[in-house]
């Protein structure tokens, strides 16, 4: 499946690269807010808004065309997660929270709905849709008795340990995919003003730090980090048996980051030239031939 995105995404860039259009480079900020979905998320609106943090980006597009863009994105984002927000007192009882910030490049292709030309002033905005491969850079941490403590290193779930020796801690550093879509609108000429939601389909399901099971205190005691493990483990205060429920490993956690931003198109001067371009292209001229 990773692998046939990746190909569709290559094929796709290649296919925009032969289509003939005007062309011209753009950058772009946005701002806005992020969220997750995984173990320790609720689906009751209330939690949901209560854990929206701060998003924020920057990205460089090439707009070969009317229809087709090319992006570059850096984007920034904090996800948190507490069981204290659940509608599930089960949930409630395990008493599990975690947040953690996550730095993200993505390369991708948007698709115009209707066509769009921040240099054609015929076009006045336009939905689009935009499906892209990433990477990101995220550190779950928890805190406990005042003091914010990573969670990876600890092994909550006796991860590298003889009761989970297949399962070593997870990589902080993940793939994911962005898909999802937007409106942009022209403000001025060169100048568009856009909006969109984007969800980002990790290959991981310890955003939160919670996956499986439980892995049993004395295991963490004897072969893994110790006291501080076994508290951060299990923070319901009463005992599990190994490999009690814990989480559930069926479905890997997404984040996604509703924003809103401004980009700027950079027209040049060697047949780009700005008014040029905003006057629309030239009308075709009979000269006289020469000898």
């Amino acid at each position: 499946m990773n692998k046939f995105i990746l190909y569709l995404l290559v094929l796709c860039l290649a296919f925009v690269s032969k289509v003939n259009g005007q062309s011209y480079p753009e950058i772009g900020v946005h701002l806005g807010l992020a969220n997750y979905s995984g173990d320790l998320s609720s689906s009751n609106v209330g939690p949901v808004i209560a854990q929206s943090h701060f998003s924020g980006g920057i990205q460089a597009k090439y707009n070969l065309n009317k229809s087709f863009s090319g992006k570059l994105a850096f984007n920034y984002a904090t996800v948190s997660g507490t069981d204290a927000l659940s509608g599930s007192e089960s949930l409630k009882a395990r008493n599990l929270s975690f947040s953690t910030m996550i730095f993200e490049g993505s390369l991708g292709i948007e698709l115009n709905i209707l066509p769009y030309l921040a240099t054609i002033n015929e076009y006045h905005f336009a939905p689009y849709v935009s499906l892209g491969i990433g990477v990101f850079k995220f550190d779950p941490t928890a805190v406990y008795e005042g003091s914010v403590v990573r969670l990876q290193p600890l092994g909550t779930e006796g991860q590298g340990t003889s009761f989970a020796p297949n399962n070593p801690k997870y990589n902080l550093v993940q793939m994911n995919i962005p898909f999802g879509g937007g409106i942009k609108v022209k403000l001025a000429e060169g100048i568009t003003a856009y909006s969109e939601l984007i969800f980002r389909w990790t290959f991981t399901d310890y955003l939160d730090d919670v996956s499986t099971v439980f892995p049993g205190s004395d295991i963490l005691l004897e072969e893994g980090a110790g006291p501080l493990a076994v508290a951060l483990s299990n923070r319901s205060g009463e005992p599990k048996e190994p490999g009690a429920t814990r989480g559930g490993s069926s479905v890997n956690d997404y984040y996604a980051a509703g924003v809103v931003g401004i980009a700027y198109a950079i027209v040049g001067s060697s047949g780009q030239s700005r008014g040029r371009k905003f006057r629309g292209p030239r009308k075709s001229r009979i000269s006289c031939p020469k000898f």
